[in-house]
C-alpha cells in the first residue's frame, strides 16, 4: 500500500512516500481502507522527534474515516462495509496511508450527513476537547469558560463543546477570519489577542473573578496568561505540555487546580479504552443533528504532506488539514 512515511527525524522533508506492507486485523482490530486521513501538531511533533523513540519507516496520521474491509476475530459490533471514523493509537502506524489498523473500540459509525473528509476532521481534535472540557475541568452548566486560539483544531470543537454544555465561552483569536469564525460557532466574547490583553479583557468580562475554566490550547507565554485568567477554586486544563515557575504560586493563591490531557494516553495505555469510540458515536448524533461543526481550511493529496506539515507548523491553521485519499 502507499503510504506516506516518516524516515528519520527532522523537517518535513523527511517526509517520504513508500510502498509499505498492507497490514492484516487481530484479534479486536479492523483493517480500514482509508478514505480521508487528517492531520494534527502531533504528526509534526512526532515527525521532530518530540513525542519519544520510533521505529523507522513510521506513517503518521492519527484522525481517519474510511470504510472497513476485514474484521478481526472477536469483533461482533462492525462488520465489513460499515463507513467508521477514529483516532487510530500513536503507539501504532497512523493513517496517511491506503489502509490503517484500528482497535475496534475506538471506532464509531461515521455521521450520516457528512463525508469522509469532513469526518476526518472531527475524531483527534473531538476526543482531546471532549476529555479536557468533560472529563478533567468538569465544566458545570452556566459557567464561564475560556477556549484559547478558539478557531484551531481543538479549540473550534472546545468552544462548540462548551456552549452546548450552556456555558458561557470567551475565546482567543489572531485574525479577521479567526474572529469570525468563532463568533459564527457561538462565541459569546471573541478577543483579538493581537490588539488586546486579553487577561484584562478576561477580567472586564468577568467582573474580575476570573473563568471557572481555562483551556490552554497553545502553551508557552500562553499558559502563563492562562494562569492570570482562571479565577478562585477555578480548573486549568491544557493539552500541551508545559514548564512555568508561575504555576504553583498561581494557582496556590486561588486555590485553583491544573489538568492535563493528552488523548493518546488511553489507546497507549489500554485503560478506558472504551470511552473514546463512546464518545466519537456521541459527537457523531450531535453531527447529524447539526448540533457540532467542524471547519476543513484546505484538502490535499498525499503526496502534498510535506507541505502541509509546514504550514501547520506556522500555527496559524484554523481548523484542519485534510488529505483526501480516495473519492
Amino acid at each position: 500500500m502507499r503510504a506516506m512515511t516518516i524516515t528519520e527525524f527532522g523537517s518535513p522533508e523527511v517526509l517520504k512516500i513508500q510502498d509499505m506492507p498492507k497490514p492484516t486485523p487481530g484479534p479486536g482490530q479492523l483493517l480500514v481502507e482509508v478514505h480521508a486521513a487528517a492531520l494534527n501538531p502531533v504528526d509534526t511533533k512526532i515527525r521532530k522527534g518530540l513525542h519519544g523513540p520510533k521505529t523507522f519507516p513510521l506513517i503518521p496520521g492519527y484522525d481517519v474515516s474510511g470504510v472497513i474491509v476485514e474484521v478481526g476475530p472477536g469483533v461482533e459490533n462492525f462488520k465489513v462495509g460499515d463507513e467508521v471514523f477514529a483516532s487510530p493509537s500513536l503507539a501504532n502506524h497512523g493513517a496517511h496511508a491506503e489502509f490503517v489498523l484500528l482497535d475496534a473500540r475506538v471506532a464509531a459509525i461515521k455521521p450520516k450527513s457528512i463525508d469522509h473528509v469532513t469526518a476526518a476532521a472531527f475524531p483527534l481534535v473531538t476526543l482531546t476537547a471532549w476529555e479536557a472540557l468533560h472529563e478533567k475541568a468538569r465544566m458545570h452548566e452556566g459557567e464561564t469558560v475560556l477556549i484559547q486560539a478558539g478557531a484551531g483544531g481543538v479549540g473550534h470543537i472546545g468552544l462548540q463543546l462548551a456552549k452546548l454544555h450552556k456555558c458561557r465561552v470567551i475565546t482567543t483569536a489572531s485574525s479577521d477570519s479567526s474572529v469570525d469564525l468563532c463568533k459564527q460557532l457561538g462565541a459569546d466574547v471573541v478577543i483579538n489577542y493581537k490588539n488586546e490583553n486579553v487577561v484584562e479583557r478576561v477580567m472586564q468580562e468577568t467582573d474580575n473573578r476570573g473563568c471557572h475554566v481555562v483551556m490552554d490550547n497553545v502553551g508557552g507565554e500562553t499558559f502563563n496568561q492562562c494562569l492570570e485568567c482562571v479565577g478562585v477554586l477555578g480548573r486549568v486544563v491544557g493539552i500541551v505540555l508545559n514548564q512555568s515557575d508561575k504555576i504553583v504560586p498561581a494557582l496556590f493563591r486561588k486555590s485553583a487546580s491544573l489538568h492535563l490531557e493528552f488523548m493518546g494516553a488511553k489507546q497507549v495505555n489500554n485503560l478506558d479504552v472504551e470511552s473514546q469510540g463512546e464518545i466519537l458515536a456521541t459527537a457523531a448524533e450531535l453531527i447529524d443533528a447539526d448540533r457540532l461543526k467542524t471547519h476543513v481550511c484546505k484538502t490535499v493529496k498525499l503526496e502534498d504532506l510535506p507541505a502541509a506539515h509546514a504550514e501547520q507548523e506556522t500555527g496559524h491553521v484554523n481548523g484542519k488539514i485534510v488529505v483526501k485519499l480516495k473519492d
